[in-house]
């Protein structure tokens, strides 16, 4: 009897310690934990509920960063289940990867639309309302129009250079062309000027083409040439009407003269004739440039000694002023 309650003591002790044995081994090998599940997916385990809320926070900071307005949400309250788990396991899961999946996210944009054709779009309401403003301001007659929408993914924003760059190239090609008007110039003789007269010689286009006449107009302000130095004729215009090449030639100089031509350009149009197109208000030819005739070489003002827009045009062979009659008549 004594031996059997010994065995039975025995047994119960051997049984006391392995349990024992197998519960410290338990707790030093696994943590208590937390199944996370969203919308009955598992996410992944936990120490506790708290560190779910902290990595949740940081996936929200993380789309914040892309931009602060978004709206982040779980579809649905995660749920929890305690559990135990390794050390291991526990580190070596990537529940931000698993949480990130179920995060949605809402943004807001402003598309800038012209004629209902997207051409910018901006996180910022005001930004959008900015670049209508300044299209509306440059083109009073454009159809802009800041469109709002909600989308899950933000796709290309505009950035400010972009932005720049393309109102630009909508206001190019949307803005009216102003169309110059000639300016009226009043056939009066200036105190200072020979007699004015118009030009009545024979005018017609040579077959060959090699002339043509150095301006638009054709009305002779002084035709006086020789006289007090006047080594040219003085051919009216409107301010900023064009200039025209008397024939082909180089371009030997254009830029401003200061001995009274003002802004001017001279031409070798080859055999030692050189033209001198005089007073211009702008210049669009350079030194050592190639011109054909007829091409737009200047605009017609009245810069240096010069009152009233004109063109004085001169010709001179190998340096000696000729009378431009010589050139012109016919042409």
């Amino acid at each position: 009897m004594l031996s059997t309650l010994k065995f039975i003591l025995f047994t119960v002790v051997s049984i006391l310690m392995i349990f024992s044995a197998v519960y410290f081994t338990v707790l030093n090998t696994y943590k208590p934990a937390v199944k996370a599940y969203i919308n009955g997916e598992f996410i992944g385990y936990f120490s506790n509920e708290q560190q779910f809320d902290e990595v949740y926070n940081d996936l929200v900071t993380e789309k914040q960063n892309i931009d602060e307005n978004v709206k982040v949400y779980l579809e649905s309250e995660p749920t929890f289940e305690q559990s135990y788990i390794r050390d291991s396991l526990l580190e070596e899961q990537n529940v931000y990867t698993n949480l990130r999946a179920e995060i949605k996210t809402e943004y807001t944009i402003y598309e800038l639309t012209v004629d209902g054709e997207q051409q910018m779009v901006f996180t910022s309401e005001d930004q959008a309302d900015q670049y209508v403003e300044k299209l509306k301001a440059e083109v009073s007659d454009i159809n802009a129009d800041v469109n709002v929408q909600k989308v899950s993914e933000l796709g290309d924003v505009t950035s400010t250079e972009r932005a720049d760059t393309i109102l630009a190239d909508i206001v190019d090609r949307n803005k009216p062309v102003e169309t110059p008007q000639e300016e009226v110039v009043e056939e009066t003789t200036p105190s200072y000027q020979y007699p004015t007269t118009v030009y009545t010689g024979a005018v017609a286009t040579p077959v060959d083409g090699t002339a043509v006449w150095p301006t638009v107009s054709r009305r002779i302000n002084c035709d006086y040439w020789g006289y007090y130095g006047h080594n040219g004729v003085d051919i009216g215009g409107a301010s900023g009407a064009d200039i025209y090449a008397y024939m082909a030639g180089t371009v030997i100089f254009s830029g401003w003269d200061s001995t009274g031509y003002g802004y001017c350009v001279k031409i070798n149009h080859g055999n030692g004739l050189v033209a001198i197109y005089a007073h211009c208000s702008a210049l669009y030819v350079s030194a050592g440039q190639q011109v054909s005739a007829g091409q737009t070489i200047a605009g017609v003002g009245q810069t240096g000694w010069a009152t009233g827009n004109h063109l004085h045009f001169e010709t001179r062979v190998n340096g000696v002023p000729v009378n431009p009659w010589t050139y012109l008549n016919g042409v």
